[in-house]
């Protein structure tokens, strides 16, 4: 008896999406009707809805900022989980929107010899270690992003795709039985080694974790080659009506001796015979490689590449000016704008000039770093403060924390500050800042100061530093005085014992304190007294 095929945990990152059953839509564009690939997607966004439906942000109350220091350690990671949606972003939503649809134009799976050009078409694929040029297509189809670590192009296009659903499932369109799972979109990473047959592999496996198919069991053996996987894979993207393919990691084949120029040929061969679109995705040291290697692809893309660069400091416009001749403020000064409303110090610090200058400085506008340095100083605002009143964000903590942080990257910020962008080429790439390793090392602080009260005219008393106080009974400890200690604190003014204990307190003679209370004469007085009896 044969045992089940059991599948292996994946051994590659998957971005997952969601799955809905397909709603057609009446289009307004008469080339986009009868289409069920095309009426299945939701409609078309202008730009308001688009920058509605990107944009993220937390909550936020005024009153967080009275919570316990410990609680407040966990609310400034709320800062990460914030989206500004900026122009390159809704530059980017339209990009995939006209390129999705367009693919799909010449892909109508009703059409009557849609079956019969997928067969063609898969025949004439040649081996992934031919050199092929490409033949230009006039349609606006797949683009390269290549910008600087950190400035959000996978995170952004994470959110762009997420707009739309990653499987559609039809089952009837146009009075007649439809039974397709619908693949709009597919983010993959380079391999680290670069090689067709590992992308291959890395392909069947998000479609079988995706879809809960066993393409990879079936089409990838052990001895499966990358040539012998191409056509089939080739007919899988037709088959499931694949909008959009997104390599993100492509730096990755820098320094690889020949793995660029196989892996891109590739690519080539899906654009020639599929008309499928790619989207790479990589860092500045990608550059040489896609220049060098891929340019006949670049010249097929009808949108163009998207360089993506860091944010420029534009000039500070005041923000009490409501004037109508006030100018529009940057992109800069409208993050941080954003992200400075999640403000969790005690002290409510206003975003100022200088502080912005400051955090331009040591971050030079690259996006996650400018989070992450924000968080931090507002982490190290609460922990060095001695008193509630001192946590204040101040370009000194700005500048303390940028340079613990940031150690790795000073090679990129030392680039960037000399503006030779040609030496970010042989720049290692960027690894992220660890937060949790600095949230851990604030707790440890936290525990070694001491609890201070506050109160609030508004609510109860709270603790500002370490933890909460418990309400637990404590077992009872004797006291470290002696029993006659205790005696004496009950003992008469009058009695000699209490005048010898007040003297001994004071430090002073006994005689003087008898005397004084008057428990005690002189001796002469005495004799006088014995004389006159005589």
């Amino acid at each position: 008896m044969n045992k089940p095929f059991l599948k292996p945990p994946p051994s590659v990152r998957v971005i997952r999406g969601r799955q809905t059953v397909a709603q057609y839509l009446s289009q307004d564009i008469e080339r986009y009707r009868g289409n069920p690939f095309i009426e299945a997607l939701p409609p078309i966004l202008t730009e308001d809805q688009s920058m509605d439906l990107l944009a993220r942000y937390p909550r936020y109350h005024e009153k967080d900022r009275l919570l316990p220091a410990h609680l407040r350690l966990h609310l400034v990671l709320n800062v990460s989980e914030c989206f500004v949606c900026l122009p390159v972003h809704l530059d980017l939503e339209q990009r995939f929107s006209r390129m999705i649809r367009a693919y799909y134009l010449a892909r109508n799976p009703v059409a009557h010899d849609f079956p019969r050009n997928i067969n063609a078409r898969c025949a004439t694929l040649s081996p992934s270690s031919a050199l092929v040029s490409n033949s230009a297509h006039p349609l606006p189809l797949g683009f390269t992003i290549i910008g600087f670590p950190g400035v959000g192009k996978s995170t952004s296009v994470e959110t762009v795709l997420s707009l739309y659903p990653q499987v559609i499932y039809h089952s009837r369109y146009a009075d007649r039985d439809f039974n397709v799972a619908q693949l709009v979109w597919l983010k993959l990473e380079c391999p680290f080694d670069g090689s067709p047959r590992g992308l291959c592999l890395n392909f069947l496996t998000a479609l079988d974790q995706i879809l809960g198919t066993n393409y990879e069991y079936n089409y990838a053996g052990s001895r499966r080659t990358s040539d012998e996987m191409i056509p089939k894979l080739a007919r899988l993207t037709a088959l499931h009506g694949l909008g959009v393919l997104v390599i993100d990691e492509i730096n990755r084949l820098s320094g690889i001796k020949g793995a660029a120029m196989k892996l891109l040929s590739f690519f080539v061969q899906l654009t020639n015979s599929m008309g499928m679109p790619i989207v790479l995705v990589g860092t500045y040291k990608a550059k040489q490689v896609l220049a060098g290697e891929f340019h006949q692809v670049r010249r097929g893309t009808g949108q163009g590449d998207l360089v993506w660069d860091r944010m420029e400091e534009s000039d500070w416009i005041d923000s009490e000016d409501q004037s109508e001749s006030r100018p529009q403020i940057g992109v800069w000064q409208l993050l941080l704008e954003q992200l400075w409303t999640y403000q969790y110090t005690r002290v409510r610090c206003p975003l100022t000039k200088e502080l912005s200058r400051v955090l331009y400085e040591e971050t030079q506008g690259i996006t996650d770093f400018t989070a992450k340095v924000y968080m931090l100083a507002q982490i190290r605002a609460i922990v060095t403060a001695r008193t509630p009143g001192e946590e204040i964000i101040t370009p000194d903590i700005i500048r303390s924390v940028a340079r613990d942080s940031l150690k790795q990257a000073q090679p990129v910020l030392a680039a960037l500050r000399g503006g030779v962008i040609d030496d970010l080429l042989d720049v290692p790439d960027v690894h992220p800042i660890r937060i949790d390793q600095f949230i851990q090392q604030a707790q440890t602080e936290l525990r070694k100061k001491p609890l201070t009260l506050v109160s609030d005219t508004n609510s109860p008393p709270i603790i500002s530093y370490g933890e909460t106080q418990p309400t637990l009974k404590r077992p009872k400890q004797k006291s470290k005085r002696s029993k006659k200690a205790q005696a004496q604190e009950h003992l008469d003014t009058a009695d000699l014992r209490a005048a010898a204990a007040r003297a001994t307190s004071a430090n002073n003679i006994i005689y003087e304190n008898l005397r004084q209370a008057e428990q005690v004469a002189d001796g002469d007085e005495y004799l006088d007294e014995k004389g006159g009896d005589r």
